[in-house]
């Protein structure tokens, strides 16, 4: 149940009461109170009903340590170090916070990442010092581990570049040419796929976006005297009809996958694209359909499900499915 703002702050002013002063009688804590509100006169019940929430109340998860010293008739904590400025979570909060912190802690060899880790870290270490008694949740859960990626040095300087709009020259040697090429690119967006970061921006010499892969950069300078070039471009937009990095200028289209019922079942909990719908479901396959560009990308995806799929349109799909798998099988001679 919410608390009133006058209760927040005499529940702060208790506190701040106990660290000052260690120990604080009735009268100490009402006198407190009244002047911090500017309000009189409270009774020794509502303190003794602060007191109480501050140790018990579940909503607020302050579980203040104040004791009672009979001899010195006052209030006291028990743990001279507590605050319930120590930001004051519940169980399944700290859960949250390890699961959170683990998962940032997998980029921890990165530059840009490891700053703010560290940070969080922070945060995490103090309430599991303060709250953390019993055995970690992670003790018992396990992360796919990221490898590290090459050009991740670059992160930081591609962010910086896209929040201040400086142009870059970068060098980059791209898998089909046999040497790297100069580009003179406008960053507009950072995108990660399958552990690998991706530079999205307006290339000046091709005067269209283009995508240029970290792992590929050789080098890059910035170019704070050249124009920055804006152009429309919303990431959600330009990747909503794509399974991968990489797009194509032919519409997207619509496109039918038959998958077997095992997998079918997986699908209906993780789908694979938000355009993904199921159109037949029978006693051994389920049909989905999507609308999607057809890629490269999307082909090896398709592949990758092995036996278990079949492309069933649109029939360009069809045939490129087709001789993707007449490859493979001349390659293993059969």
């Amino acid at each position: 149940m919410p608390k009133n703002k006058e209760a927040l702050i005499r529940y702060r002013v208790i506190n701040r009461y106990l660290i000052d002063h260690t120990y604080a009688t009735k009268e100490q804590l009402i006198d407190a109170c009244e002047r911090a509100l500017d309000i009189a006169p409270l009774g020794e019940r509502t303190i003794a009903g602060d007191i109480h929430a501050m140790r018990y109340d579940r909503h607020l998860a302050y579980l203040a340590p104040i004791r009672w010293d009979k001899v010195r008739q006052a209030y006291y904590y028990d743990d001279p170090d507590y605050s319930i400025d120590q930001l004051p979570i519940n169980s399944d909060e700290m859960d949250s916070l390890k699961f959170a912190s683990a998962i940032l802690n997998q980029f921890k060899h990165v530059g840009v990442f490891n700053k703010y880790s560290g940070a969080l870290q922070k945060v995490v270490d103090l309430v599991t010092i303060q709250k953390w008694n019993d055995r970690l949740a992670m003790d018992y859960i396990e992360l796919e581990k990221v490898p590290y990626f090459k050009g991740s040095e670059y992160l930081e300087v591609f962010l910086d570049a896209i929040r201040n709009s400086t142009v870059l020259i970068i060098r980059h040697q791209s898998f089909q040419a046999e040497a790297p090429d100069e580009h003179i690119v406008h960053p507009y967006h950072l995108k990660e796929y399958r552990n690998r970061w991706y530079l999205i921006g307006f290339e000046e010499h091709a005067k269209n976006i283009r995508i240029f892969g970290l792992d590929r950069v050789l080098s890059v300078r910035e170019d704070p005297a050249r124009a920055f070039i804006t152009v429309p471009f919303q990431t959600q937009d330009y990747f909503r009809h794509t399974i991968g990095i990489f797009t194509t200028p032919e519409e997207p289209v619509s496109v039918v996958l038959r998958f077997d019922r095992t997998i079918g079942k997986y699908l209906l909990t993780q789908s694979i694209h938000e355009t993904q719908q199921i159109i037949e479901e029978e006693s051994d396959h389920m049909d989905f359909g999507f609308h999607l560009s057809i890629t490269s990308e999307f082909i090896s995806f398709i592949l990758g499900w092995g036996s278990s799929v079949q492309a069933l349109e649109p029939e360009m799909l069809v045939e490129l499915v087709k001789k993707e798998l007449d490859g493979a099988r001349r390659r293993y001679g059969t």
